[in-house]
């Protein structure tokens, strides 16, 4: 059986669940901080500009593509205390559980977090969360069909 996450030895890992490519680390453990949902933009710009893992179509998930790397069971250790973060312990993680997705309205962007599990709408101007970029094209009937046993 094939591992759900492969590292591609570049920079991204590779979602054999969902046929999404990520970017491995994120901007809270290159940065140290969050930042803004209009820095989370420029960010994700920059991996463009950069071409991360040879692609300039990097991009903010939606809802479902982040809530599809929420994986029960997975803790993580920071400052001597243990996290209940709940992401593959193959993609990079330090610090800062909250990440952006690309769902705005009004003056508010779309977050969720990996502790928690939970969405939360915050001010594009606060700095309250961080970036895990995606490439390619998310198909939720993937997901459903790995849970059933189909094939």
């Amino acid at each position: 059986m094939t591992e759900r996450f492969q590292d591609q030895g570049d920079g991204t890992v590779r979602d054999e669940t969902t046929g999404l490519m990520w970017q491995e680390s994120y901007a809270y453990g290159e940065t140290g901080n969050y930042m803004t949902w209009y820095e989370a933009e420029k960010y994700v710009a920059g991996l463009n500009r950069n071409r991360l893992g040879g692609f300039a179509d990097w991009r903010l998930p939606n809802r479902l593509e982040m809530q599809s790397l929420y994986l029960l069971g997975h803790t993580f250790e920071s400052r001597g205390r243990t996290f209940k973060i709940h992401i593959d312990p193959m993609f990079e993680f330090g610090y800062g559980s909250c990440f952006w997705t690309w769902r705005e309205w009004l003056s508010g962007a779309l977050s969720f977090s990996f502790d928690q599990a939970t969405l939360r709408w915050y001010p594009k101007g606060s700095p309250s969360a961080t970036v895990r970029a995606v490439r390619e094209n998310f198909n939720p009937a993937l997901l459903l069909k790995t849970f059933s046993g189909s094939n």
